[in-house]
C-alpha cells in the first residue's frame, strides 16, 4: 500500500492482512466538509465578511476553521456568543444560510481534486455510497448540487435528520439502516476525530484523511482503522 499509508488500530500487521481486514465492506460513508468538499477559504471569506457588516472585528482563519464540520446550530451560537453580536441566533442563522448556500459556498468551495475520482471509483465497484454530514438539512442539497455529486450517493444524513449529530454513532446508524447493511459492513471516511468516533461507536470501520484541517496527532489519538494522506489511497485499502 505503500509508504503514505499508515494504519493505527491494526499497525502491527503486514500490508496484506490490513488489506483482508476490509473485504465484506457494502457500504463507504463519507464526511463532506473537509473531507470531499474544501470550503475553508469560503466558511472564513463569509464569517468574516459578515462580522465587517456588523461592525465587529474579523476573526482569524483558525478560529473559523476549527467551527467547520460542526453542526449549524453550534456553529452560528459560537459566532454570536463569541462575536458579540446583537442579534438573535436565529436571525444571523438565516443571515449566514443565504450567503452560503448562494454566494460563498458555490462560489469560493470546491472539490478536492481527488474526491470525483474516488466517488466513480467507488461506485463503478459496486459499492453504496452515503453522505454523514453536521451540515444542516437545508444545506446538505445544495451542497450535493453545486458540486454535482449528488448522482453518486444513495443515502444523505444531516445534523438535522438526528437527535443526535456527530460525534454521536446516530447519523451513521441512520445511514447503515437506509443502506440495509450492517455497520460492520461499512466503513466511515472524515478529515475530523469526530467523524471517527461517530464510525467506531457505531461499530463500523473507519479511515482518517489528512486535508491539513486537524494535525495528525489528534486524529491518532481518535484510533482510526487507517490514516492516509490522499482520499485517493482509499481505492488501494478497499480491495
Amino acid at each position: 500500500m505503500g509508504t503514505a499509508l499508515f494504519s493505527i488500530t491494526l499497525k502491527k500487521e503486514s500490508s496484506a492482512h490490513m488489506s483482508m481486514s476490509f473485504r465484506g465492506i457494502k457500504a463507504v460513508l463519507f464526511d463532506l466538509d473537509g473531507t470531499l468538499v474544501d470550503t475553508m477559504e469560503a466558511f472564513h471569506l463569509m464569517v468574516n465578511s459578515l462580522l465587517r457588516s456588523f461592525n465587529k472585528p474579523e476573526r482569524s482563519f483558525s478560529e473559523n476553521v476549527k467551527l467547520v464540520g460542526k453542526p449549524s446550530k453550534t456553529i452560528v451560537e459560537t459566532i454570536v456568543r463569541e462575536t458579540g453580536l446583537d442579534i438573535s441566533v436565529e436571525e444571523f442563522s438565516r443571515i449566514m444560510f443565504r450567503k452560503w448556500v448562494y454566494t460563498y459556498m458555490p462560489k469560493h468551495g470546491k472539490l478536492y481534486p481527488d474526491s470525483l475520482k474516488v466517488l466513480r471509483e467507488l461506485k463503478g465497484r459496486g459499492y453504496l455510497l452515503g453522505v454523514v454530514s453536521n451540515t444542516s438539512r437545508e444545506e446538505l442539497p445544495h451542497y450535493l448540487n453545486s458540486f454535482e455529486i449528488g448522482i453518486f450517493f444513495n443515502a444523505a444524513v444531516s445534523s438535522g435528520d438526528v437527535e443526535n449529530p456527530k460525534p454521536s454513532p446516530e447519523p451513521l446508524l441512520k445511514a447503515v439502516k437506509m443502506l440495509n447493511v450492517k455497520p460492520e459492513e461499512a466503513v466511515m471516511i472524515g478529515d475530523r476525530p469526530e467523524d471517527i468516533q461517530s464510525g467506531k461507536s457505531a461499530g463500523a470501520y473507519t479511515i482518517a484523511v489528512l486535508r491539513g484541517v486537524r494535525p495528525r496527532a489528534e486524529l491518532e489519538e481518535a484510533e482510526p482503522d487507517f490514516i492516509v494522506n490522499e482520499l485517493s489511497e482509499i481505492l488501494s485499502i478497499l480491495t
